[in-house]
């Protein structure tokens, strides 16, 4: 399964270092909001990748999209927070990781849909200024 990591620039975090116990609440709330701008660009490029270029009528049934989804921001054992956007895995059957990698990189017979890597590199952007944005707002900063 991909992994995504994106980092804050540095001087944004050198000017929030001095806030204190502000920080502790808005961590979380710009986390999601970052989160969200990357499942938003995940579900769009997931649905372009299914069903195109293929011989025969495309038997999704829209599952593997319907899986995808954003963990609340959490501390990791290095004591900084993350969220998460990935598949949720349901009961029985191929895993949704599976399903996905099998369209990321494909395999004999069906060529690869990369939609993962597609999402990190047009979603770092937007998400940085999101996050940005809420901590400015969460800080009351200029």
């Amino acid at each position: 399964m991909g992994k995504v990591k994106i980092q804050m620039p540095d001087d944004f975090l050198n000017q929030i270092a001095d806030m204190g116990n502000a920080l502790d609440a808005a961590i979380p709330k710009a986390l999601a909001a970052g989160g969200k701008v990357v499942l938003d660009k995940m579900k769009s490029n997931l649905r372009a990748a299914i069903g195109c270029g293929t011989k025969i009528k495309s038997r999704s049934t829209g599952k593997l999209a319907a899986s995808l989804g954003v963990s609340p921001a959490k501390l990791d054992r290095d004591g900084n927070f993350d969220v998460k956007v990935g598949f949720s895995e349901g009961r029985g059957g191929v895993s949704n990781a599976m399903l996905a990698n099998l369209l990321e990189y494909g395999k004999h017979g069906q060529p690869p849909k990369p939609f993962l890597k597609q999402t990190k590199s047009t979603s770092r952007k937007p998400c940085i200024e999101q996050m940005q944005r809420v901590m400015k707002e969460e800080l009351n900063l200029p």
